[in-house]
């Protein structure tokens, strides 16, 4: 992966400064006791607080701490005698505020923390005995406002919203529209952090808004610039574009910034031309400031732009040169940076070996500073280098970035947007290769263990978190082979490391050995085992008992699982059932006709003509169906015949998860009619234990009445009531009388919530829809036209839920489709918040066509069947309805645990 450009939400902050300039006398709105230190101690204390005062103004910050513990130690003398009074805890308060801040400059936050929250306790007491002091109220807010910055930078997100909200109350209060402005700016960078970029953008709007009404131009420039990375998160370049063009315009004094960031959005979106020149207009401002550490970034982001464009002497000069300035500069994190995008344009450009020497010298660069994100880079683009030729070795430096990523987001949990770029760029793309080598080598489980984490990776690229009590970062184990090659190779860039710092300039040319190495006797001899040897190891047969273990407990179901994997030229599917060895096969299809066929099936599938029988039922949805039979289940038949496969759990991969496996049609039957079907997210994620027998309490809410229109970024949405959605729960209703029914208006987000707790089944006749893009972009309709959208889900309190249902749902809207990741987030994130699964449709359905299946799959779990089995009962008995047509019965998928 190329260095990306830096960007950086910008924090609005009143200038920093230790000692609070509001004098308090008895003629303010507190009352103070006139008592206060000796005047001896009381001019010392002064003038310490002037000094400390002028070192923070020369960020001498260390000796300001000195002297402020100096003042304090004197206010705390007067302490036995006079601990009482409002001056002196007052005093004592300020004190403690200005030693946080100083530690806030420091970035000792554990420290600032502290320090703010004692001064804070005594503000309030004060402010208990005078409510109506101005001055002290405001002083309250300045403190809670610094509290949440400062659980913001620890990443305690939860506890800097409360903060921020409880200074921004205050300060509404005081109509100090400065300072409110400031705090709603805080608030939404909080939101842009945890990736929930609608909150943030519409609390960076109110701040906008203030600040212009204000006239405050500093202000203004930050929050143009935090809007316009939130629509370049967002996916909404020409927003971006037009609010960086915004700042342009007001010439900040981060113009050079500006220009990288408008670049970085243009090589986003491959308009590599533009995206050159604004890194050039970038470049020209930085060398006129002689910012040589943004000189050097922005020579790498231009060597990048070269190589995409297969200039590759021009990219390496630019490489060239930034590396220069970093190794005058002494910055080995930036020289790390460059060297591996020099090895880049060497792999690009076919020379290996020298893109070897370079990868593996940011490599040891990247180890010495425990720059982790660096070395899962790194790790991945030596696979790729050696895939073609050493595809065993290629294995083994693929696993190790793998186990580093998984190390990585065990860490993160929820992935800041600073890092988002550097971090989830391509990162999936390394498992998804690991796997194509793996089945290539015929390692039928060790690949299925990196599938399972692929969908793991894309919920987190897709949510930006993973709840860490949901998820356990996994190792993935070395064979015993590629454990010898990779001790030798760990100590060879150790010795060369060692030597470096000995000899900077042997660097060089002892990395030339590195193919040495590579081509040695040992290394060859280890490839040779592990060709012949490696699909037989121990390991694999660890990983298949245990979810041979796992599938056991389905004695009546005779369940398998079914992987796929979406490759360039092919799939690869693996099927793993209870007693068998896995079964591997491979399956050659072009990509280009794989998305033909797709668009071909979708189009069969949700045509909406109505057909009499089955035998009229859409020859396009049948053609298309028994394509994608004869490439999913064909190659796998005989085996599930012979295992007497009754259920299959699937892991569908990228845009498979836009089809339903039901809907495939073997000729005579759609694959519904034979098997019981239950997708999953990652079987890691999940536990396939049989649930009890649920005695079903249902919620149900229903969108009656009412049309709403509204926008979800810049996507228009008209909706009108669905008539048989409160046909659809009265009949519910009479199936489970006990059903708490909200209709129309009573059918809001807040009632839905707060009765959830109560509930087995909660159950939405309700439009929603999954957007490729950003979970804040998915949502759920309520009747009252409020949202709730995808990533707020995980907040629900669905513990104890068996099953939620989406009756009305859309997928795949859009130009193009995406990957599927908005369907494997929405049954994650319902997971999340405790449900054991969740039944959605794949596109809008007729309304009436949906009461009949919810009539049907209703009646079958009151006979006491599985979930699994109630939607398989449903969708058959709607096969031999009116109904018969698949765009009325396959788009329901159940996901999650439906046993």
């Amino acid at each position: 992966m190329p260095l990306s450009v830096v960007t950086e939400k910008v924090h609005i902050n009143a200038k920093a400064v230790i000692q609070e300039t509001t004098k308090y006398s008895d003629k303010t709105t507190f009352r103070w006791r006139d008592r206060s230190l000796p005047e001896n101690l009381e001019i010392k204390a002064q003038q310490l607080y002037q000094k400390a005062t002028q070192q923070f103004q020369n960020a001498e910050y260390e000796a300001a701490l000195e002297t402020l513990q100096q003042v304090l130690d004197i206010r705390k003398q007067q302490g036995d005698r006079d601990s009482g009074t409002e001056l002196y805890r007052f005093n004592i308060s300020s004190t403690l505020y200005s030693i946080a801040t100083v530690y806030k400059q420091l970035q000792e936050y554990q420290q600032a923390l502290e320090y703010y929250q004692q001064a804070l306790e005594i503000r309030q007491q004060l402010g208990d005995q005078d409510r109506t002091s101005v001055p002290l109220r405001e002083r309250i807010a300045a403190t809670l406002h610094n509290i949440g910055t400062v659980y913001h930078h620890l990443s305690r997100y939860p506890e800097a919203l409360v903060s921020l909200n409880q200074a921004l109350v205050i300060r509404r209060q005081l109509e100090d529209s400065a300072a409110v402005g400031r705090t709603l700016n805080e608030i939404a960078v909080v939101y842009d952090t945890q990736s929930r970029y609608l909150k943030a953008l519409e609390f960076y709007q109110e701040a906008l808004e203030i600040a212009q009404q204000e006239k405050d131009n500093a202000s203004i420039r930050a929050i143009l610039s935090n809007m316009g990375l939130v629509y370049s998160q967002l996916g909404q370049y020409e927003k971006a574009i037009d609010f960086y063009g915004q700042v342009l315009e007001t010439n900040p004094p981060t113009k050079g910034i500006i220009l990288n960031n408008i670049g970085a959005v243009y090589r986003r979106l491959k308009e590599f031309p533009k995206a050159l020149k604004f890194y050039q207009e970038a470049l020209q401002i930085h060398q006129e400031n002689q910012d040589r550490f943004a000189i050097a970034t922005t020579l790498d982001n231009i060597g990048v732009i070269y190589r995409e464009q297969g200039k590759y002497s021009l990219a390496l000069e630019s490489h060239q040169q930034a590396l220069e300035i970093r190794e005058k500069l002494g910055d080995r994190e930036g020289k790390a940076a460059t060297l591996h995008n020099i090895g880049i344009v060497y792999r690009e450009s076919g020379s290996y070996a020298e893109a070897l020497q370079f990868l593996t010298h940011a490599l040891i660069i990247d180890r010495q500073l425990g720059n982790r994100d660096g070395e899962r880079i790194t790790l991945g683009n030596i696979g790729k280098l050696l895939a073609k030729e050493r595809p065993e070795l290629a294995i083994i430096f693929y696993k190790q970035s793998v186990n580093v990523t998984e190390d990585i987001r065990q860490d993160l949990k929820v992935l800041p947007v600073e890092q988002q770029e550097s971090y989830v760029e391509s990162v999936a793309e390394i498992y998804r290769s690991l796997a194509d080598l793996l089945l290539q080598q015929k390692r039928v489980m060790e690949a299925y263990q990196i599938l399972d984490l692929l969908k793991v990776q894309e919920i987190f690229e897709y949510i930006r978190s993973l709840e860490s009590d949901k998820y356990k970062s996994t190792e993935v184990p070395l064979l015993e082979m590629e454990k010898k090659l990779w001790k030798k190779y760990n100590q060879f860039i150790d010795t060369v490391g060692q030597n470096r710092d000995k000899n900077p300039d042997i660097l060089s040319a002892e990395l030339v050995d590195i193919q040495s190495l590579i081509d040695s006797p040992e290394v060859t001899n280890i490839v040779l085992e592990l060709k012949k040897n490696a699909s037989s190891q121990k390991l694999n047969v660890e990983i298949l008992a245990s979810l041979q273990s796992e599938l056991k407990n389905h004695k009546q179901e005779n369940t398998v699982v079914l992987y796929p994997l979406l490759l360039e030229d092919r799939i690869e599917l693996i099927l793993v059932s209870p007693n068998s060895p896995p079964l591997h096969r491979t399956v050659l299809v072009k990509q280009e006709e794989f998305k033909q066929a797709l668009l071909e099936f979708r189009l069969g599938l949700t045509s909406t003509r109505k057909v009499g029988n089955k035998n009229r039922s859409d020859y396009r949805a049948m053609k298309a169906g028994l394509k994608f039979y004869n490439w999913l289940i064909k190659p796998i038949e005989s085996h599930l015949k012979n295992s007497g496969a009754k259920t299959i759990i699937y892991a569908p991969d990228g845009q498979l998860r836009y089809i339903p496996l039901g809907a495939l049609y073997d000729g005579e039957k759609w694959l519904v009619e034979r098997f019981k079907i239950n997708n999953i997210t990652a079987a890691s994620l999940i536990k396939f234990i049989p649930r009890e027998e649920i005695n079903p309490q249902i919620l149900a809410g229903a969108l009656t009445e009412g049309n709403y229109k509204f926008i979800v970024a810049e996507r228009k949405f008209d909706f009108d009531k669905l008539p048989f959605a409160g046909v659809e729960v009265e009949k519910l209703a009479e199936i489970f009388p006990e059903t708490k029914k909200l209709l129309g208006n009573a059918f809001t987000k807040e009632a839905m919530e707060s009765n959830m707790g109560s509930y087995n089944i909660v159950h939405f006749a309700t439009h929603s829809a999954f957007v490729s893009g950003h979970p804040e972009e998915s949502f759920i309709l309520f009747g009252d036209g409020n949202l709730t959208n995808l990533r707020e889900v995980k907040d629900w309190n669905l513990k104890g839920v068996e099953l939620v249902v989406l009756s009305a749902c859309q997928t795949g809207l859009g130009k193009e489709l995406g990957n599927g990741a908005e369907i494997l987030g929405f049954g994650y994130q319902m997971q999340v918040a405790g449900a054991a699964a969740s039944l959605a449709t794949l596109w809008q359905v007729d309304d009436q066509g949906t009461s009949e299946f919810m009539n049907y799959f209703y009646a079958a779990l009151k006979n006491g069947v599985s979930k699994v089995e109630a939607v398989q009962k449903a969708q058959i008995s709607m096969i031999n309805s009116e109904f018969n047509h698949p765009y009325y019965w396959a788009p329901f998928i159940l996901i999650g645990n439906g046993f």
